[in-house]
């Protein structure tokens, strides 16, 4: 984890020095990493002399050090000070109980200096907004959608435990030399029916242009797709390098009926996977009743969208040549050879020789094949039909008779034009694609 990003600029001073121990010694400070909103990342050493990450909770701009303690800044600030450190403990909570590969493990959380402290795993790996300004190249189409597939799962495993992040960024996920996505940085999370006390963390994390435009009012729900939007915007960045404009500013665009700010991804020439620009494109939906409503909708529209691989048809034959038949090495078997020849023999002695093509009869026509018998004409029931012009008459006059009929006596009806109304994520995917049975349009350098 080698963020050696300095947050001198965000709380100067206030980080422990080191070689400072914590919990009687069982973690000793090496150096400081970043620190966020909420609270100071430190590297340091366990007991076993094996290196961790310890996140201490120290909210900027709420909170001082008075010598090794922390204290509110003002006596109007401790009771958001609380507030946070109930919400910071609540992280370590969800971080423990998210045992998924993607989400560092917690070795230990405890409370000292009269803060609280996550000594967790340590993720050797550099966050998705370093890789994009230092190392673009690594961002190849194949390690994009390698990274979307590893993202959508942790997101769907923290949303399925009820938590959401509220905090997806460039900055919140480690890349490893390997490709391994792992999600940091719980601070901002909350129960996903948004109904605890965090509401004032959320604003404090938003990052504009990637957080939804929901997570700048905490009266309004958040759910799973304020995630899911953060996380379009972050691919957003990968892909363009840019973050997209501040989702009030299109949110405000859009209800004014003027024109969205961020261009879509799909059609703007970009070197990426058509199918992967749509469902980015979908995520970062201004409403969001329109984008994705869970992770597993939006890789399964992924998966959907993604062509077969055709696998060809191996020809060991070399262009214009015709194969023949390999030949008998004339020192080879000796019986072989002379039961083939007498086979020969044997066939062309009973064989009569051909005549020539215009001495030979022509050949009969082949004789007509049997009319098929005309059926009768029958309706739905069978029976046969002996006036079809009264017949056609009266199936017209049963048709204009049920369109005519209201919609709620007409039960099968209704069900068929709600069923044509709930398109899949993958159908709609395939309108904005413009899919055709040749497969995807190509990509655009």
């Amino acid at each position: 984890m080698p963020h050696d990003t300095s947050f001198a600029e965000d709380a100067p001073g206030c980080e422990l020095p080191g070689g400072f121990r914590l919990l009687q010694g069982q973690y000793q400070i090496e150096r400081p990493l970043i620190s966020g909103g909420f609270g100071i990342t430190y590297l340091a050493r366990d007991s076993l002399e094996r290196r961790v990450v310890i996140k201490e909770c120290f909210p900027a701009g709420l909170c001082r050090r008075d010598g090794t303690d922390v204290k509110p800044e003002a006596m109007g600030h401790a009771k958001a000070y609380r507030n946070i450190l109930r919400a910071f403990l609540r992280e370590a909570q969800w971080l423990a109980k998210s045992q998924h590969p993607g989400i560092a493990q917690v070795h230990q959380v405890f409370k000292e200096n009269q803060t609280a402290y996550i000594a967790m795993e340590c993720i050797d790996g550099l966050d998705l907004l370093t890789v994009r300004e230092e190392q673009p190249e690594r961002l190849t189409g194949a390690v994009l959608k390698q990274i979307m597939d590893q993202a959508l799962d942790v997101l769907g495993c923290i949303h399925k435990l009820g938590v959401l992040h509220r905090d997806i960024s460039p900055d919140n996920f480690l890349l490893d030399k390997n490709n391994k996505l792992t999600l940091i940085d719980f601070g901002a999370a909350c129960g996903s029916q948004g109904n605890d006390s965090s509401g004032a963390a959320a604003v404090m994390a938003v990052k504009d242009g990637y957080s939804a435009h929901e997570l700048y009012q905490p009266e309004l729900p958040h759910r799973p797709v304020c995630d899911l939007y953060a996380l379009g915007a972050t691919f957003y960045y990968l892909i363009t390098g840019d973050a997209p404009p501040h989702s009030q500013e299109r949110l405000k665009a859009v209800m004014a009926g003027d024109p969205d700010p961020c261009k879509p991804l799909l059609g703007g020439g970009w070197n990426a996977d058509p199918a992967l620009l749509a469902t980015v494109d979908m995520a970062m939906s201004v409403l969001p009743a329109e984008r994705f409503q869970s992770a597993r909708d939006w890789a399964g529209a992924l998966s959907e969208c993604e062509e077969p691989e055709v696998q060809p048809v191996e020809d060991h034959t070399m262009a214009g040549t015709v194969p023949e038949p390999a030949a008998v090495e004339a020192g080879g078997d000796g019986k072989l050879v002379e039961a083939i020849a007498d086979l020969v023999a044997r066939t062309n002695g009973s064989l009569t020789p051909g005549k020539p093509r215009a001495a030979r009869a022509e050949q009969a026509p082949p004789p007509p094949k049997p009319q098929a018998e005309a059926r009768p004409l029958v309706n739905l029931f069978g029976e046969p039909v002996t006036d079809l012009e009264a017949w056609l008459q009266e199936e017209d006059a049963i048709a204009r008779r049920r369109k005519n009929t209201p919609p709620a006596e007409q039960p099968q009806a209704a069900a068929d034009t709600s069923s044509e109304q709930q398109q899949s994520f993958a159908g709609r995917l395939r309108k904005i694609l413009g899919r055709r049975p040749g497969g995807l349009a190509p990509v655009r350098n």
